[in-house]
């Protein structure tokens, strides 16, 4: 059966030109690097400036309400021609929201959210729900690296393509405000037009055993997470470029 023509499908290599969105908290992992495309726009969400700068990254805008980005970045950004658009503290949108919303409004179709992770519980539920929000329903591709694990957000009437290795570990699960009805290909435990829920663990841990494997979201969002992506591909990466040794 063909694709609707309602839906459109999120491969997992994306092309080359869309925005990366880096936020404040803990730096992302330097591996990361080897993730993105060459060509992108990098709109850093306040001290996400500092870990752009230290990644080597080149900043096309700041926004936020600078209350933890270093001044000396700042500086350097604004010396490189970098826009700089500040935001009063008391608002009703996070910084890490006015980044993907700027992202949306400058027509971006393909958005790739970098962070390090954080201490506060509250920061990481805050960015999770970010990603659900409808302004991002109609991207071709939104993803986000969360130290070293990857989080592909499925908006409903999209579908998710990934060639993950067979027995790669990846949880499916609902965010937003609705419940996820979720149909999966090449997965150990499939789901056919499934209800996920916030209020159940359904979708946590299920394997890759076909590749490529699909994850359709037919209703609500889904964030297919999948944990220490980063180290799989170091692995691999590793294995190919050394094939004699033991």
């Amino acid at each position: 059966m063909g694709t609707p023509a309602s839906e459109h499908a999120l491969h997992e290599h994306m092309p080359d030109e869309h925005a990366i969105v880096i936020i404040g908290g803990h730096p992302p992992d330097p591996r990361v690097l080897g993730e993105l495309p060459l060509t992108r726009e990098v709109i850093c969400a306040d001290s996400g400036l500092d870990h752009a700068l230290r990644l080597g990254l080149v900043p096309t805008t700041v926004i936020g309400d600078m209350d933890s980005v270093d001044r000396l970045s700042l500086a350097t950004a604004h010396a490189a021609g970098c826009s700089i658009i500040e935001h009063p503290p008391y608002k009703d949108a996070t910084d890490t929201e006015l980044a993907l919303a700027h992202a949306v409004a400058l027509g971006h179709r393909h958005v790739t959210l970098l962070w390090g992770g954080g201490d506060r519980i509250d920061h990481v539920l805050g960015v999770i729900a970010a990603l659900a929000h409808p302004s991002l329903a109609h991207l071709d591709g939104l993803r986000a690296w969360v130290a070293e694990d990857r989080i592909d957000i499925v908006h409903s009437g999209s579908e998710l393509i990934i060639d993950h290795e067979p027995r790669t570990v990846l949880s499916l699960i609902p965010i937003g405000s609705r419940q996820a009805v979720v149909t999966t290909r090449g997965l150990q435990w499939e789901l056919n037009g499934s209800q996920l829920s916030a209020d159940s663990a359904r979708g946590l841990s299920n394997v890759v055993v076909d590749t490529p494997c699909s994850i359709r979201s037919d209703d609500g969002v889904t964030a297919v997470v999948t944990p220490g992506l980063l180290t799989i591909h170091t692995r691999r990466t590793c294995a190919v470029s050394t094939p004699g040794e033991k």
